[in-house]
């Protein structure tokens, strides 16, 4: 990976929030019953730390939002693992959104500013179930993704999924940015390996798991039947869940969508945590303080203003090989048979990073930021924005090759080396937005990017941005897909298998030459045409393509723009 590469990667965001509008889409002959259980299932519910007070947020379902699943990180507590809620008296109201954990203000373009919203209190999160009375319902837990650095459990709602995949799901907050992946030297104290391994937002992650197995009966889930998703960071999250050993027996089930991060190690950390020391140096010298009484100190909020103001952006925050919640990274864990076995999906859309490049294009010197324009109907047109030919072809070149080292890494090295471990490993590959399917010129400029797949799973009536697809305007087959999509990911939740009744047969990964490697969601579905696809990615051999094509360019074209595709070839096999 070159440092420029490297450079982009860890400091790209790599998820958008997406808004998800409840709107009952239809599963044909539905999965949930709530017709058969006149009675409803009560808003006021008893938990192990005291009773909460939901609320009926649409006629099929029962939510409640903002519930603490830990003590609040704050005080001597911040930089240290989560502790177990306080218990309170009365009823909690749970009818309010939750208070997002501090971060930059993000625009739902990805645009950051630098300034800092939310709070280091936000350890909480939402749950939607069906208004029913039904019992011991699959728990579906949803984990956000955002770099690690934004994002916020209000950004998902899970009333479709819950309603039409009869499950309780739970979607989860935890500690982002510098609060919640963090090691130094200056904090470790040396009588706890949990508040010295850095690990915060894993940790997190790991507490909101056990207050769910504790408290989720109270629910109407199954504490036994528990499937963990996330995006991108969010899928990160979940691989390290699957590779911590605290995590064992929290879950059944792993599905890993567009996962776009690798663990670090603990000296990449510290590099990463001295950047921001250096940023905050000047407020630590002038107020005589040490490194550590400076950090623990500081306003949250600065620690993310001070690195926005001398970087410009935000890391991605990986999580740490510490050797106590992350034993190592992710391929080698799984290779060594030590990990939490469970039935898993991996996916990844077809052009990840197109998602992106728009947005790189003003450090790359290009002007692929107007094509956001042109989605927006500013006037211009994709030929105002790129006049030539060659314009084009290097933007396609450079979207589809970082696209096929995304899903080489983050699905197929990975579903080979579980594939020699166990059984049951499904994979995907998400192809709506692309000719045919997605409207012009969405389909060229952003096509299947990189979080347009979360609207399909969810149920929602809006893609990323309401570029692809927005009530007022979609597009044939797109409602059978995301039907298709959460039936299999109920038929998932609730016995590890995606396949079912009236769906086309999802097949598991074969290590097998010409043996079925990933499904294809795509418009074609209303033909009940899903197919499975035999084609393994392999990093190496797609750079190998990539290098042959930029030697076709003639020489001035090598060397002026022969690096830009190299950009996106944000991963090396592990």
């Amino acid at each position: 990976m070159t440092a420029m590469a490297k450079a982009l990667w860890r400091r790209a965001p790599i998820i958008v929030l997406v808004a998800m509008v409840s709107v009952g889409l239809g599963f044909g002959n539905s999965l949930a019953s709530h017709h058969k259980h006149k009675r409803q299932f009560p808003t006021v519910v008893q938990t192990k730390y005291g009773k909460v007070k939901g609320y009926h947020n649409t006629d099929q379902t029962v939510a409640w939002t903002g519930i603490p699943f830990a003590k609040p990180p704050v005080g001597d507590l911040r930089w240290k693992a989560p502790r177990n809620p306080e218990r309170w008296r009365g009823v909690l109201d749970a009818t309010q959104p939750c208070v997002p954990c501090t971060q930059l203000l993000t625009t739902e373009k990805w645009i950051r500013t630098g300034e800092a919203e939310g709070s280091e209190d936000c350890l909480y999160l939402s749950i939607y179930r069906p208004s029913h009375n039904k019992r011991f319902l699959p728990v579906y837990v949803y984990i956000h993704g955002g770099s690690n650095n934004f994002g916020t459990a209000n950004d998902y709602d899970g009333s479709n999924i819950a309603a039409k995949g009869d499950m309780v799901v739970v979607v989860v907050q935890y500690r982002l940015g510098p609060l919640g992946w963090f090691t130094h030297p200056a904090l470790r104290e040396g009588r706890s390996s949990l508040d010295d391994s850095g690990n915060f937002g894993t940790l997190d992650n790991i507490k909101a798991l056990q207050w769910i197995r504790k408290n989720i009966r109270a629910f109407g889930g199954n504490p036994h039947n528990v499937t963990i998703t996330g995006e991108s960071a969010g899928a990160h999250n979940v691989m390290n869940l699957v590779i911590s050993p605290l995590a064992k027996g929290l879950f059944h089930r792993a599905m890993s969508e567009s996962g776009g991060m690798t663990t670090d190690t603990v000296a990449e950390g510290e590099e990463q945590a001295e950047d921001h020391i250096d940023a905050l140096l000047s407020t630590c010298i002038e107020n005589d303080e040490a490194i550590e009484e400076c950090l623990r100190n500081i306003p949250a909020g600065e620690l993310f203003e001070a690195y926005f103001a001398m970087f410009g952006t935000l890391p991605t925050y990986d999580a740490y090989q510490d050797g106590v919640v992350i034993p190592g990274s992710v391929v080698s864990t799984i290779r060594s048979g030590k990990y939490n076995k469970v039935p898993i999906i991996l996916g990844a859309n077809q052009y990840e990073t197109k998602s992106f490049m728009p947005l790189y294009g003003p450090s790359l010197y290009l002007p692929w930021f107007d094509l956001i324009g042109v989605l927006d109907d500013n006037g211009k047109t994709v030929d105002d924005v790129l006049p030539t030919d060659f314009d084009k072809e290097l933007y396609e070149i450079s979207g589809y090759y970082g696209s096929r080292n995304w899903r080489g890494k983050f699905v197929d090295e990975r579903a080979r080396a579980l594939k020699e471990q166990q059984n049951r490993v499904y994979a995907y590959q998400f192809n709506w937005g692309g000719p045919g399917s997605g409207p012009s010129p969405f389909d060229f400029i952003y096509g299947a990017g990189h979080a347009m797949e979360i609207a399909f799973f969810f149920g929602g009536d809006e893609s990323l941005w309401g570029y692809g697809y927005n009530p007022d305007n979609d597009t044939p087959g797109r409602v059978a897909l995301s039907d298709a999509m959460m039936r299999y990911l109920a038929n998932f939740a609730k016995r590890g298998n995606p396949n079912g009744a009236g769906l086309p047969v999802w097949r598991k990964w074969s290590n097998r030459d010409g043996g079925p490697k990933v499904i294809l969601f795509d418009s074609d579905y209303d033909e009940a045409l899903l197919d499975m696809s035999t084609e393994e990615v392999s990093i190496l051999e797609e750079q190998s393509k990539l290098a042959a094509e930029i030697g076709t360019w003639d020489s001035i074209a090598q060397e002026t723009y022969g690096w830009v595709p190299w950009a996106f070839q944000w991963s090396t096999p592990e």
